[in-house]
């Protein structure tokens, strides 16, 4: 069953702002109105700056997530059933990373705080890790005439697909290392990240473009 990818990009955009979106909703401020003075403001904002650091590290994650979604879509010609429910597994995921925030926001120190967060991050890139290999594995990546647009292509998929596994072994051990020390355990939380922004040297975007270009002049309906 042929499936385009449009669907599944916009169901998953939608999703994902919710996910950002309730992750805001748990930034708790008082009422103005009841503040005297200036001191009381700062005093409050104070307070909320452990809830700010955690809510800003989760949403950096979660652009992450989307912006490799983005452009692991951008490069395939299909889709089929098994990755829609591999992509609702990956959204399923990355809906508790609003639940893991709040807990490490109440606690940044607690152990089982910092070890439940790292699990939720595990789970997340593991769901996106099958659907990199699944789709590479079947085939769904767009294949071009091209020599050499269909070895950037290769080249993309498998570099982002090892940066997954990479990320993925950074969550696992910062579970049990939450036990043991907490602030070892951030470390781990912050490699993959850190992974994401190493430049590849490979213009997803600007492959993605020559493939829609090819499209356009060859008259190739684009995936719906």
């Amino acid at each position: 069953m042929k499936i385009g990818t449009t669907r599944v990009e916009t169901f998953s955009d939608g999703v994902i702002a919710i996910i950002i979106t309730i992750m805001v909703l748990q930034l708790k401020f008082p009422d103005i109105n009841n503040m005297d003075n200036s001191w009381e403001m700062r005093r409050h904002l104070k307070l909320l700056l452990p809830y700010l650091l955690p809510y800003a590290f989760s949403f950096l994650m979660i652009g992450i997530f989307w912006t490799n979604h983005h452009h692991m879509f951008h490069l395939l010609h299909k889709t089929d059933e098994p990755l829609l429910f591999q992509n609702l597994f990956f959204l399923f995921w990355i809906s508790l990373i609003p639940l893991s925030t709040a807990m490490i926001s109440a606690n940044a120190l607690l152990p089982i705080s910092v070890a439940i967060y790292g699990f939720i991050m595990l789970m997340s890139t593991l769901a996106f890790t099958l659907m990199r290999a699944y789709t590479i594995k079947k085939g769904l990546v767009h294949q071009d005439e091209d020599e050499t647009i269909a070895k950037d292509i290769e080249r993309i998929s498998v570099r982002a697909r090892t940066k997954n596994y990479l990320g993925s072994l950074a969550y696992l051990i910062s579970i049990p290392l939450a036990f043991l020390n907490v602030y070892l355990a951030y470390a781990c939380l912050v490699i993959p990240p850190i992974l994401f922004f190493i430049p590849d040297g490979i213009d997803d975007e600007d492959i993605a473009q020559k493939i829609e270009d090819k499209n356009n002049n060859s008259g190739q309906p684009l995936a719906q």
